[in-house]
C-alpha cells in the first residue's frame, strides 16, 4: 500500500494569496478613507475655531472705536491689502481708559492681531498712525508680539459702512465722508465687515458688527 500526502496545489494557493491581497487592499482602503476624513474634520474645526476667535476679537475692536467726537485722525480706520489699521479705546485695571493702536494682518496664510501699548500723546497717535498708513507695520513701530488669531487663511479684507452711504473697502473715501457733513452733522461709522478667504476654494466667511454710534 502507498500513502498520499494532502495539501493544495499551486493554482490554489496563487488564488488564496491573490483574495488575501485584495481583501488588504481594500481593508487598507477602508482604513485610510477613514483617516483622511477624521483628519479633515479635526483640521475643519480648527479652522472654524480660528474663525469664532477672529471674529470674536473683530466685534470687540469694532465696538470701541470710540466716540466720534474724540477722533484726532478722522475715521481711525485704515484698510490695505491683507491689512486692516483701527484705533481703539482700552479700559485698564483701574478702569482708566486709554487709546491703542490695533492691526490685522495676513501673512503666510496666518491671520494675526497686533495691539500697541496705551498711546498717551496726540503727537505720537498722529505720528504713529502716519507711519500706518504708509505702511509701516505696527510690530516694528513698539516692538510687539503678534498674535495668531486663525492659522488656515487666503486673506482678509474690510469695509466700512457710513450713514447716508454704501459699503466701501477706500477707507479715504469713508474718511471723506466723514469730513463731508450734512443738515444733521458728520455722518456716522455704522458698521464693519472683516471678511475671511479660507483655503480648498471654500466660500469666505464674513462679519459684520455695528459700532453702536448714534
Amino acid at each position: 500500500m502507498c500513502s498520499r500526502t494532502e495539501g493544495f496545489t499551486l493554482i490554489e494557493m496563487m488564488v488564496a494569496l491573490l483574495l488575501l491581497a485584495v481583501m488588504s487592499m481594500m481593508s487598507w482602503r477602508a482604513l485610510d478613507s477613514m483617516v483622511r476624513t477624521r483628519e479633515a474634520l479635526a483640521n475643519r474645526g480648527h479652522q472654524f475655531d480660528g474663525v469664532r476667535t477672529l471674529f470674536a476679537q473683530w466685534e470687540n475692536d469694532c465696538h470701541e472705536l470710540g466716540s466720534p467726537d474724540l477722533w484726532l485722525v478722522g475715521v481711525p480706520l485704515h484698510f490695505q491689502e491683507n491689512r486692516i489699521d483701527l484705533i481703539r479705546t482700552r479700559v485698564d485695571g483701574n478702569g482708566a481708559r486709554h487709546t491703542v493702536l490695533v492691526s490685522y494682518r495676513w501673512t503666510e496664510g496666518r491671520v494675526e492681531r497686533i495691539e500697541s501699548p496705551p498711546v498717551l500723546t496726540r503727537s505720537e497717535l498722529l505720528q504713529s498712525w502716519n507711519a500706518l498708513a504708509k505702511g509701516t507695520a505696527l510690530d516694528s513701530l513698539y516692538s510687539l508680539m503678534a498674535v495668531q488669531l486663525m492659522s488656515q487663511s487666503t486673506g482678509i479684507a474690510a469695509r466700512g459702512f457710513m450713514e447716508g452711504a454704501d459699503w466701501s473697502a477706500n477707507s479715504a473715501q469713508i474718511n471723506q465722508q466723514w469730513l463731508t457733513p450734512g443738515q444733521a452733522g458728520n455722518p456716522l461709522l455704522l458698521g464693519l465687515e472683516l471678511t475671511v478667504g479660507v483655503p480648498e476654494g471654500g466660500a469666505p466667511m464674513r462679519e459684520v458688527c455695528l459700532t453702536g454710534q448714534s
